[in-house]
């Protein structure tokens, strides 16, 4: 119990200072970063089925959308590839990310039609960001502890 309450201090502690030294380590690091208009999959932790994702197109949108938007909004186009098996995409990990580590979840809206995609399916779709910040150059796939994948402009 003691060893707990310890090791929970010094994280605590450790988070404190990369704070106050403004060395935050980033939301997550990927390997996986391919440039935009490139497949990424990721299959179920079973091997059941994978799901790919192409993503193409961040930039500024016209688009109305049904959200309130305290910035600039942005949009993605997303197509989605039932690669193996049927999937269900996920739309609500998907970030646009400044160089400067800025970071905006995916609007709760989309183009993308909801619902599994049986197999070989495909769908496609945008995704919108409220961006009120940094210009952001990449769109991340974050499972909500790390990065998964990421596109950019080559």
């Amino acid at each position: 119990m003691k060893t707990t309450k310890f090791v929970a201090q010094i994280g605590i502690a450790a988070v404190a200072l990369g704070v106050a030294l403004g060395t935050v380590a980033p939301a997550g690091a990927t390997n996986n970063i391919k440039p935009y208009g490139t497949q990424e999959t990721l299959k179920d932790i079973w091997g059941n089925s994978e799901i790919g994702y192409t993503v193409d197109g961040l930039g500024p949108s016209t688009d109305v959308v049904p959200a309130q938007i305290n910035g600039q909004l942005y949009e993605a186009s997303v197509t989605v590839d039932a690669v193996q098996g049927s999937v269900t995409p996920n739309v609500m990990d998907f970030n646009a990310r400044a160089q400067s580590g800025a970071n905006y979840r995916v609007l709760g809206v989309s183009t993308l039609p909801g619902g599994p995609l049986g197999p070989g399916g495909t769908s496609t779709g945008k995704l919108y960001f409220d961006v009120v910040g940094d210009v952001p150059n990449s769109v991340v796939y974050n499972d909500g502890s790390q990065d998964l994948m990421a596109w950019i402009s080559p």
